[in-house]
């Protein structure tokens, strides 16, 4: 009211900076000088500052994901050849004419016949110098070049966004701070919203089944400790129908895990359907390939607990026998059950197979329970031994 004296306000309390709002601003001084040594090329040192960054803040995501984008331009540059130097010839100058001297006359000539004027020498010409040499071409930039090279930046910008992700939620839900740097980097690496959402739900989901699984494994009775499980969910914010679902797909891992594994390999492709289908319904983890080719270069990473092969391969290079002995020289896959399919009748084919050492022939036509029967007889035969040969046995215990 008019008349009524001001009551002076009390200063407010300026805020005492803590020492992680002192990490925050070195880390971002860091990343400022970063981001210009990137613009720059000078990679090795922008390599060093950001060193330092996570000396600072090891948990920064901004800095993580500056790490893994000088790493792609890195190797980028690597991965791109140098083009050779080329060296422009050097023009080599001319030299001027010289001026030759004028002829001597003698004295009785002169007082007789005057010397005719000499005309004075016309000034040298001087060369014209040398045209310099045509601009080397540069070869146009295909659409295709460029559209591949806009591809690989544009992956490469996905990827190391997922990684800063990957790294943001692999101990639970994001912070503040999180999510704050998480925006920057969407602005950088030009990440829309859609894609966003997508590839954080993606990686939410892979970081707590990760985490889930370590604490059923370090802890099995978790599982009925509803207070354990409900703890994690909410570090991960996870929902209870979100749980069920991704429980149920790590219970389908699982189990596939435990299904006895099977090779197929038939060049008939219609035989090859029915054949995995009808192993796949009767509980076999089914591989399906029509060629021996391909069969060879996924055993070289792939061990199955049993190959089942036709043995006329027309489409491959590799006939049955061949490939049976090929896969023989894995050391691996030595011991693998080998059952041959073949449509011939032929005893020697059937006897040259046996001395080579396949476990069994099943001639085609084939019922489907005599070759469910046959192959779980072979896998049953199969574990048995390897379970006597990795026990002790009896005279090995005694001594």
């Amino acid at each position: 009211m008019i008349g009524q004296p001001i009551t002076p306000q009390k200063p407010l309390i300026p805020h005492e900076p803590t020492p992680r709002d002192d990490a925050k601003k070195m880390v971002s001084e860091i990343l400022k000088r970063v981001d210009q040594l990137i613009h720059k090329g000078e990679l090795d040192h922008a390599q060093l500052e950001i060193k330092k960054a996570k000396e600072v803040d090891p948990r920064n995501v901004y800095v993580f994901a500056l790490e893994e984008r000088i790493a792609i331009l890195k190797a980028e540059i690597i991965s791109v050849p140098e083009e050779p130097v080329k060296i422009e010839p050097v023009p080599v100058p001319v030299a001027a004419p010289v001026p030759q001297p004028a002829p001597k006359i003698s004295t009785v000539q002169n007082l007789t016949n005057p010397a005719p004027a000499i005309p004075s020498p016309a000034p040298a010409v001087q060369p014209a110098p040398p045209a310099p040499p045509p601009p080397s071409p540069v070869s146009p930039v295909k659409p295709q070049e460029k559209r591949e090279e806009r591809a690989f930046d544009r992956a490469g910008n996905l990827d190391s966004y997922r990684q800063a992700l990957n790294h943001a939620w692999c101990d639970g839900a994001l912070t503040d701070n999180e999510k704050q740097q998480l925006t920057e980097l969407r602005v950088v690496f030009d990440i829309s919203n859609a894609e966003h959402e997508q590839m954080e739900r993606n990686v939410k989901y892979e970081c707590y089944r990760n985490a889930l699984l370590r604490l059923l494994t370090s802890n099995p009775a978790a599982s009925s400790n509803s207070r354990a499980l409900t703890d994690l969910q909410c570090t991960y914010q996870i929902s209870d129908e979100e749980h069920l679902n991704i429980q149920i797909q790590m219970m389908n891992t699982i189990q596939r895990k435990q299904r006895d594994k099977v090779l197929v390999i038939d060049d008939d492709t219609r035989l090859l359907e029915l054949l995995a289908a009808s192993l796949e319904d009767s509980g076999f983890d089914v591989t399906a390939l029509s060629t021996s080719d391909e069969a060879y270069t996924l055993l070289r990473k792939f061990v199955p607990d049993l190959i089942l092969c036709d043995i006329n391969l027309e489409t491959s290079t590799m006939g049955g026998f061949t490939f049976y002995e090929k896969v023989q020289e894995l050391k691996n896959l030595q011991s693998i059950p080998f059952v041959f399919l073949t449509g011939l009748t032929d005893e020697a084919l059937v006897r040259t197979g046996k001395e080579l050492g396949v476990d069994d022939y099943l001639m085609k036509p084939i019922s489907e329970q005599t070759l469910i029967s046959t192959l779980r007889g072979k896998l049953k035969r199969f574990k048995q031994l390897n379970k006597a040969m990795a026990s002790p046995s009896p005279t090995m215990a005694a001594a």
